[in-house]
């Protein structure tokens, strides 16, 4: 662990706590690692299926960093008189990663979208961060028969930084369980990225009423998302609880 990191647990789970001063320095200390080191930005959701699922639990625990982007889990810290690690939000983390990286000169591989979307995704990066590399892209939907090939493409451009995104089956676990195929580098999944680079989405808005009107609209489309979100999240509370008077 870099120094200016701490690793907490919430649930069991590990989350590193990393303060901006820290970051570039916990990050640069990563590049001279002689194996690939996987960035998971951890969710509620993703939280709680590690802690009930093993293969999801196994994929963070091997990560190098876990950062929480949960306001759930930043309160649990807080809650649980744990040292507290900052919220970070998915995509201004990833435009963080990729400025630390450009001021070392170092590489990115591309993996998400389709073909149209990735490229103008490379275009995009390559105008806001002419610093940094791209040694390769693919579409993240592709059929099984060619995943070996762009394991290899992958392996053989020795990149940095993997940044996978949109349309990836399996998202971060897909790179977890890959892990082992890939030169020494850093490797990160984020949802929206590639939406945005390539101008088809606008950048995620976090605030609370923009996430409100999102879940609302979503629960018309899915309802029964509302009840499962609620039972977990009695759940997460439950457990936190639990937590906090068996250690006392």
């Amino acid at each position: 662990m870099a120094a200016g990191v701490i690793r907490i647990r919430i649930l069991g789970i590990p989350v590193d706590v990393i303060d901006e001063a820290s970051l570039s320095d916990a990050i640069e200390s990563l590049y001279a690692l002689e194996d690939h080191r996987q960035i998971i930005l951890l969710s509620f959701y993703d939280l709680m299926r590690a802690k009930f699922m093993r293969y999801h639990r196994q994929a963070i625990a091997q990560a190098a960093y876990v950062i929480p982007v949960s306001s759930l889990i930043t309160w649990a810290a807080g809650f649980l008189k744990l040292t507290r690690p900052p919220l970070r939000r998915p995509y201004p983390f990833i435009i963080k990663l990729l400025w630390i990286l450009e001021k070392k000169n170092k590489s990115v591989y591309l993996l998400g979208s389709t073909m149209e979307g990735v490229l103008k995704a490379e275009f995009a990066l390559k105008t806001t961060f002419p610093g940094l590399r791209i040694v390769g892209r693919h579409a993240a939907r592709f059929p099984s028969s060619i995943e070996n090939d762009i394991l290899e493409a992958i392996k053989k451009s020795s990149p940095t930084l993997l940044l996978a995104g949109s349309n990836l089956k399996g998202k971060h676990l897909w790179l977890a369980r890959r892990r082992g195929y890939f030169s020494p580098g850093l490797s990160i999944w984020e949802s929206s990225c590639f939406g945005v680079f390539s101008g088809r989405h606008s950048k995620p808005n976090y605030s609370l009423g923009a996430r409100f009107v999102k879940s609302f609209f979503g629960t018309l489309v899915q309802p029964w998302r509302i009840i499962l979100r609620f039972l977990l999240c009695m759940l997460f509370f439950l457990l936190v609880l639990i937590n906090k008077f068996v250690k006392k």
